[in-house]
């Protein structure tokens, strides 16, 4: 205490404006008490927050590779997203040799709730309603993980902190509004200090982890930051899958 009254006393002498009662008021005061912290939901929202609001198309290839690098098979893509449209809309579009449509998924949210269509086939005909959690061709990339529709649900909680490439992130899991085959939930790594999306992970019944989908790289498409490159593990898989960006463009 006489330590700080003698540095109050010398700060009063550079400063003599000041009363040195004030100056003493001022060494004792406590630190002013941390912002409180965000709500996992509120973590989640800010997240949805970075994503475009203007209508994209992004174009590039699924790949499906060996553990060792060899390549299996290849897909390209055509995913039109709409995230700021009411009600929101994603659609996906996987590519033959000739660049005519194969697949198409269609999923549209109302009110936090996803409406999906199949098509496929030369006439793109109607299919069953596939699981968000079934696999995308012969890959291991799921809906789920191609449509980022976890990012929507309201059940989440703060589980922890993390890192992904060198990042610190903020861990959340997530659980489904609906009932979704074979996977309980997502655990979400979003960076701390923007919120961005850098890795889902998808749980089985038990809540094991099912796969693994990480952010491997970004750059700059014009004047836009996006994800270039993701990757896909599966659980006792020998393979691995990965989504390149090669071009984003505003239709």
């Amino acid at each position: 205490m006489q330590k700080q009254i003698g540095f109050a006393f010398l700060l009063a002498l550079v400063t003599p404006a000041l009363p040195l009662a004030a100056q003493v008021a001022a060494v004792e005061q406590p630190p002013a008490p941390p912002p409180p912290a965000m709500t996992a939901a509120a973590m989640l929202a800010a997240c949805v927050a970075t994503l475009p609001r203007e209508p994209l198309v992004l174009t590039g290839t699924l790949t499906v590779r060996k553990q060792r690098g060899i390549v299996v098979s290849e897909h390209p893509y055509r995913l039109n997203v709409d995230w700021g449209a009411s009600p929101q809309r994603v659609q996906c579009n996987l590519m033959g040799a000739q660049g005519t449509t194969q697949q198409c998924l269609t999923i549209i949210r109302r009110d936090g709730i996803p409406e999906l269509e199949l098509r496929s086939g030369p006439a793109l005909e109607k299919q069953p309603v596939p699981a968000l959690s079934a696999r995308v061709l012969d890959t291991d990339m799921s809906w789920l993980d191609l449509t980022l529709d976890f990012l929507w649900w309201k059940d989440v909680r703060l589980e922890g902190e993390g890192s992904v490439l060198q990042q610190t992130c903020d861990i959340l899991l997530a659980r489904p509004p609906a009932p979704i085959p074979g996977c309980s939930g997502v655990r979400i790594w979003l960076q701390r200090e923007n919120g961005f999306l850098m890795r889902a992970e998808q749980l089985d019944p038990d809540g094991a982890p099912l796969r693994r989908m990480s952010v491997r790289n970004v750059r700059q498409f014009k004047e836009r930051w996006f994800i270039s490159e993701l990757d896909v593990v599966a659980e006792k898989s020998d393979f691995r899958t990965r989504l390149f960006v090669d071009n984003l463009l505003t239709p």
